[in-house]
Formats: structure tokens, sequence, C-alpha cells
């Protein structure tokens, strides 16, 4: 494996490369971590480049060993630096893989370049992240144990933060609704902050919430693999199956891992062996046929 930096704008990016002589697969993050050093990566540089799948895997802007600005929730730019992680290797037939938040980043990466030789997604939203957060939010509350009412009171708080950041609500009022609820038990599994933001802040959040995830799922033109567990605890799963196909066609394979959860994890923390034998089983038929 290959250690090295890669300078993008406004930043450098440090890289692990796994050569690989028929395809290169640069896997994209999702929310937490962003570096390289997680099962999913890792794994991929373990079981790919035997089939002869080279592996890209790099941390994050302000992340790890990588310098600049976080781009945490800043698809648009996290895309440009996968494509300036592609300028800067040259030469190779790529592949994109994204997990969670990283399967908004794959298709506009795709949707960038015809080159892209295929997609590969796990945890895909098909809904804006506003949409997925309210679906992730109840089913945590849910599975916790707490009623109804809590459920939506949670939901609500959800909505209206979302108007007044648009605009269209009292930000002093849902200041004062944030500060009570944040004194319930509840609170943690609300994944709101306590203090509305201002100015740049307030306008990256908007545009990471607004992101409608349909026109990039629109923009791939190569094979795509959208994988999804059956028990996703953040993604509404059915929903995010039925944007691809409706996207895509018969250009995506969309699979629902029996008993899976968002992230392709066992029990033990382990990558679950049929995420990983699904993986290597579809990439390895697309680099035979595209080789035949």
């Amino acid at each position: 494996m290959d250690e090295f930096e890669i300078a993008v704008d406004g930043a450098r990016l440090a890289v692990s490369r796994t050569p690989g002589e028929r395809l290169e697969l640069i896997a994209l993050h999702g929310s937490k971590p962003g570096t390289r050093d997680g099962p999913l990566y890792q794994h991929l540089h373990d079981v790919l480049p035997p089939i002869g799948i080279g592996v890209v895997t790099f941390d994050r802007r302000g992340e790890g060993s990588s310098t600049g600005r976080s781009s945490l929730g800043n698809f648009e730019l996290q895309a440009q630096d996968c494509v300036s992680i592609m300028d800067a290797l040259g030469g190779s037939r790529f592949g994109i893989w994204g997990f969670s938040q990283g399967g908004w980043v794959a298709p506009l990466v795709a949707g960038r370049r015809a080159d892209v030789a295929c997609v590969v997604t796990i945890g895909a939203s098909g809904v804006t992240p506003h949409e997925q957060m309210r679906y992730g939010v109840a089913r945590h509350l849910e599975e916790a144990g707490y009623n109804p009412s809590v459920v939506l009171r949670a939901d609500g708080l959800w909505v209206e933060a979302m108007r007044a950041l648009r605009g269209d609500g009292s930000l002093d009022e849902l200041q004062e609704q944030l500060r009570d609820a944040a004194r319930e038990p509840w609170w943690p599994l609300a994944f709101l902050p306590e203090e509305i933001p201002n100015g740049e802040a307030r306008t990256a959040v908007m545009r990471e919430m607004d992101h409608d995830p349909l026109p990039s799922f629109r923009s791939v033109r190569c094979p795509v693999l959208a994988i999804y567990g059956q028990r996703d605890e953040w993604v509404p799963v059915d929903v995010s199956v039925e944007a691809w196909r409706a996207a895509q066609g018969k250009n995506v394979t969309t699979v629902v891992l029996e008993g899976g959860a968002h992230d392709p994890l066992d029990g033990d923390g382990l990558v679950a062996e049929q995420y990983e034998r699904l993986l290597v089983e579809w990439l390895g038929e697309l680099v035979q046929t595209s080789r035949s």
C-alpha cells in the first residue's frame, strides 16, 4: 500500500492506495469518521486487490492527516476533492464507493465524469438529508422505547428548525423550544443543536439539509450497485430503493441485506460476510465482463 498526499484547492489530502490492474475504487466517507482507518475502508484494501481491483482511501479535509477546513456536510466540495484525486492519479479506470453520506457524493462524482466505471453505495438515502434525519430520529426514539408524543415533538422540532432557517418561522421562538427540549432525557436522540447557527454556518446547514439526491441519481451513466440493510436505522430503505430504480432502471442493482443495519457490520463489529460476498462478486463480474 502506498501512502502520499495530494494537493487540492485549499488543502492537502492524505491518501492510501493499493493499485489494481483492472479498476481502482475510490472510497467516500459517511458522516463520521472522515478518515481512512475505519473497518469498512480497510476492508476494501484487504478483499479487492486479490481480484485485480485497486483501492484508494483518504482522510477528508480537516480530518486525520488531511489539512484544510472540514468539508463535512459539503457534498459538492467532497465530490470535487474526489475528482481532484482522480485527476492527480491519472491513467486509471475508476469506480466510486460511498457509504451513508458518501452515497450522496458518489453519484455527484459519476455525474461529472463520464469515465467512471461503476458506483457502489451502502445506505444511500433517496430523500433529502432533512427528511432522512426526521426518519432516523423517529426510528431511534421508537427503538429506545419513547412514546409517540415524544416522537412527534422531536419531529416537530426538526420541521420548525428548517422552517426557521428558511425564514418561514420565528428563530427566537424555536430557540426557546430547543433549550426546553435539551433538558429532556430523549434529547440526545433528537440530534438537534441547542443553538441555531448564524451567518455562513446557517447557510452551510441549509445547503446540506436541502440536498436533493434525485438529480444526481439520474446523472449516473455507469452500472450501480446500491446496498441497504433490512433494519437500516437511518435511511428509509423502500423509498431509497425506489428512487434508484426510478432514476436508473435496469442500470442499477439494488440489494437489501437480510437483517442488516445501516452499516454492513455484524454483531461483533466485523464486516458482514454477506456484504463482502456481494461486493466481491458484483465487482468481479463487472471487471470480467468489461475485459471480455
